[in-house]
């Protein structure tokens, strides 16, 4: 194990200093140093997909407070945003939760506003950019009372297969999409699939958005996702992303039958040696290290031209908020505070995860010449570009399930045009916020 230079991508990105405020149990005036001696108990619910991180977090959380117990529940990672809000909703609602959309959550009163906890615990040192999807004010992301703070960050863009690579002449990464294009071609005559992506949970998203943050904006992709007035995603970029889509499609660059591969069959495919490039995130790191080690890499995706800035989708591994109806609220925030903490750093670095944290603190290690230093140079070299960019997924409560997932089935397989996908999602979006 190797220090990495995390400190630099969270300098570059702003994230979060440390843990090292005090705790409370004493939420009026929220002035006490200590969770005190009294037994508490805490309930956290999470999507199955973060359950390795959360309980590793939990762990440590409750060696550091014996006196604390959190009982954790996970529901499936394609039903979360369904069942989140009608769990913070319920007359018992967990104590912590993840929070799929801070905009429509604390516009119906569900969250607790965290400002008096982020002035006790120091929050407010973070850098604004990082916190800025998890403030809101009347229905809008991006500024105002913060109401969730993540366990850590992903990162998206390409892995690829070295030796398949080499294999179709790949010297150094792509510089723009038509390179890669160059590449997919390049794929297929070799009897490989150009980029492995399964959509039969709507994983297909993930190529369209790594195309559409380039075409459309850093700033243009998370005012969208941020719900700000007149925001719209029905635009020619959106419709050239996903006319690429088609286009790759077309060409033969996807696995057959992509709308039924789960992300457990394209893991599969991918570590089988069927494709060159594999669209996904930081999550498959540490189990591409174990499966295929030192026969992976990982680049962020190319810009649409040469030169352009960097881009992907960099969100929090979870945003854990605390529900309105939470009677543990200021044993839950110390959870938070502990969420920025050395130990917390690099326990997310271990399960695949951008740490939160600035370069004052002990810098989190990782294995050299790993995947994940891999996916470490790509989160600094986009944060430093200034293209951390939030899940389209992430607009809206419910907008996952009711949009994207099946009108990217549809895009790929073919029932609709690029046109149509766009302007499916946006009316979806507007009936949702109301606008």
């Amino acid at each position: 194990m190797v220090a990495m230079a995390v400190a630099l991508a969270c300098v570059a990105s702003g994230c979060a200093p440390g843990g090292s405020a005090p705790n409370n149990t004493d939420a009026t005036p929220v002035t006490a140093h200590t969770l005190g001696d009294a037994q508490v108990s805490l309930t956290l619910y999470d999507g199955q997909g973060l359950k390795p991180l959360d309980d590793a977090l939990i762990a440590a959380f409750q060696k550091e407070h014996p006196n604390v117990t959190i009982e954790a529940t996970y529901d499936p990672d394609n039903v979360t945003s369904q069942n989140q809000p009608r769990r913070l909703a319920s007359d018992t609602p967990p104590d912590l939760t993840r929070v799929v959309s801070v905009t429509a959550n604390s516009k119906a009163g569900l969250l607790t506003d965290l400002t008096p906890y982020q002035d006790l615990y120091g929050w407010s040192k973070m850098p604004a950019t990082q916190l800025a999807q998890f403030r809101a004010a009347e229905g809008v992301a991006g500024s105002g009372p913060l109401y969730a703070k993540p366990s850590g960050f992903t990162m998206t863009g390409l892995y690829y297969n070295k030796q398949l690579a080499q294999q179709i002449g790949m010297d150094t990464p792509p510089r723009s999409v038509a390179e890669l294009t160059g590449h997919f071609e390049s794929a297929k005559k070799a009897g490989l699939y150009g980029l492995v992506v399964g959509n039969k949970e709507g994983a297909g998203v993930f190529p369209f958005q790594l195309l559409l943050n380039s075409g459309m904006g850093v700033a243009g992709v998370s005012k969208w996702v941020f719900n700000a007035p007149g925001a719209t995603i029905d635009t020619p970029e959106a419709t050239a992303a996903a006319d690429q889509i088609v286009q790759w499609g077309k060409a033969g660059y996807f696995p057959e039958g992509v709308n039924g591969l789960d992300a457990t069959a394209a893991d599969s495919m991918f570590a089988a040696g069927k494709g060159v490039f594999y669209a996904w995130g930081n999550w498959a790191a540490v189990n591409l290290d174990k499966t295929m080690p030192g026969k992976v890499g990982f680049i962020p995706m190319p810009p649409a031209q040469a030169g352009g800035q960097l881009a992907a989708m960099s969100d929090a591994a979870t945003a854990f908020g605390i529900p309105a109806k939470s009677k543990n609220k200021d044993a839950a925030a110390a959870f938070l505070d502990f969420l920025s903490s050395d130990k917390a750093r690099q326990i997310a670095l271990d399960n695949g995860f951008m740490p939160s944290g600035l370069a004052s603190q002990a810098v989190p290690t990782v294995p050299k010449d790993s995947v994940m230093s891999d996916v470490v140079t790509a989160f600094t070299a986009v944060s430093a570009a200034g293209g951390q960019v939030p899940f389209v997924q992430n607009a809206t409560a419910a907008i996952a399930n009711q949009a994207w997932n099946p009108e990217s089935q549809r895009l790929y397989g073919g029932q609709i045009g690029p046109e149509e996908f766009v302007r499916n999602v946006q009316a979806t979006y507007k009936s949702e916020i109301g606008k």
